[in-house]
């Protein structure tokens, strides 16, 4: 008898562990998903207030576009002149050992000065409210982008838990 009740307790907390594990995940699902709506609402606003202003479709934009550019296909611009981002360009490059902040623009250096002053792992909305940002989720996903795309460029560490640590 005292075996089973040892054997039932055991899987029971097994399953609850899976449970709690699954639980915890799904709000940053949900809110990451939350945030990926708020944007497509925007995007569909503005593209609803364009079609009501008459603005003309996408073929008239077109041959706007080959008229004024005479049809040549846009080039990058190169070198230190170039506007970061523009063209396919890179706005924060990856990391190498002799890369250095200054090439990061502001936003991204202020970011990366938060996340090497924590005390430990910061989540998005901990760097947003340094920021002096509110913890509005539009906002807060602005901060989470560029968190996302340091860490995956390698300037800084993502955890699992998707809380963010200095290289």
């Amino acid at each position: 008898m005292a075996q089973n009740l040892m054997v039932w307790m055991l899987e029971r907390r097994v399953v609850l562990s899976e449970r709690v594990e699954r639980l915890r995940k799904e709000p940053a699902d949900t809110e990451a998903e939350v945030a990926r709506l708020e944007a497509s609402e925007v995007v569909y606003q503005q593209y609803q207030k364009d079609a009501d202003a008459g603005h003309p479709d996408s073929a008239a934009w077109q041959q706007a576009l080959e008229e004024a550019t005479g049809g040549e296909p846009a080039v990058p611009a190169q070198g230190p002149g170039a506007t970061p981002g523009a063209a396919g360009q890179l706005l924060i490059g990856h990391h190498s050992p002799g890369s250095r902040l200054e090439g990061l623009p502001g936003d991204y250096r202020t970011i990366m000065g938060i996340v090497a002053g924590g005390d430990g792992p910061l989540q998005a909305k901990d760097v947003a409210r340094e920021l002096g940002l509110d913890a509005a989720p539009a906002k807060v996903e602005s901060v989470r982008g560029k968190l996302r795309k340091s860490a995956e460029r390698g300037w800084i560490a993502r955890t699992p838990a998707g809380r963010y640590l200095p290289r």
